[in-house]
């Protein structure tokens, strides 16, 4: 047997599986984001199945119950107003997914498609274009998605809004940058030769081979958002209806009944904005690690 025949197995094995489902293969190794995987997707269930597994209504109690310690009737406690707060927090998951999904949903889609734009045309565009991303990124983020919200009015679509708002320049500036690094590419020219438009090579050769740091970006973005709806809804800005369960709007309702001895009224709340921004950071770091090519094994 030939020593090419010995060594055509060994040439085999170390072959690419393809980037996604190398991705992937060392991301069930990576066990922090593994772990991240697990709090989101019990993230989403609760999410999803908040009425078929919440032991009350988000709305049932009475105000004799009130501030209630955590119990077998009540494993959380209760509120102000007698309802369960284990309760509310499952009914409150689907506010903090609905505003996370929709800010980085909207926030990924306009700031992809401007940056890669600016970046493949370059030029005066791409100049002037990127200038108005620094004025955006020069103001400060929490301040700007308040001013945003205070114009609009509150609500959850409008903090959501805003929030993509403060996201956007910097999925443009991420993408941009790895537009640039592509579109020179051989793989580029090549199809330039053989006759592909720019649309064409941009959307088929250099916007997907673009989009890894983005998607990475996206998940640690989906935390931001959570902690940033969170906040905007303790201020005051969420939705106006009381009877609507928000974990900010639910620390806003509980902090001042801290100093009567129903701590646990802001320690649940809180404790479930930590684990899910928890969640999504882990995964976030596990996807930069195993998308990152030097880091291929």
């Amino acid at each position: 047997m030939s020593i090419a025949q010995l060594e055509m197995p060994a040439q085999s094995a170390i072959v690419s599986r393809g980037l996604w489902r190398d991705a992937a293969r060392r991301l069930r190794r990576n066990r922090a984001g593994m772990v991240g995987l697990v709090l989101i997707a019990l993230f989403v269930f609760v999410a999803i199945a908040a009425p078929l597994i919440a032991p009350y209504g988000p709305n049932v109690g009475r105000i004799q119950d009130k501030f209630l310690p955590p119990s077998p009737e009540h494993l959380l406690g209760t509120d102000l107003q007698g309802r369960d707060l284990l309760s509310r927090i499952l009914f409150g998951a689907r506010s903090s997914l609905y505003v996370g999904l929709l800010s980085v949903s909207i926030g990924f889609g306009v700031g992809v498609t401007y940056g890669a734009l600016a970046g493949f045309i370059g030029g005066w565009i791409d100049f002037w274009a990127m200038r108005f991303v620094d004025i955006v990124l020069a103001m400060p983020g929490l301040l700007l998605t308040i001013a945003i919200v205070v114009w609009l009015g509150p609500g959850l679509d409008r903090i959501a809004f805003a929030i993509a708002v403060g996201n956007m320049p910097i999925f443009a500036r991420i993408v941009r940058s790895s537009i640039l690094a592509l579109k020179e590419s051989d793989f580029v020219l090549a199809a330039r030769s053989m006759g592909a438009s720019s649309p064409r090579i941009l959307l088929a050769h250099v916007l997907p081979n673009a989009l890894t740091p983005v998607i990475v970006q996206a998940t640690l973005t989906l935390a931001t958002a959570i902690i940033d709806a969170a906040g905007l809804q303790f201020l005051g800005f969420g939705d106006q209806d009381p009877g609507i369960p928000e974990w900010g709007a639910m620390l806003t309702d509980t902090f001042r009944y801290i100093q009567a001895g129903a701590t646990f009224t802001a320690l649940f709340p809180g404790m479930a904005i930590v684990i899910s921004v928890l969640g999504f950071n882990l995964l976030g770091d596990g996807l930069r690690e195993s998308l990152d090519p030097r880091l291929k094994r």
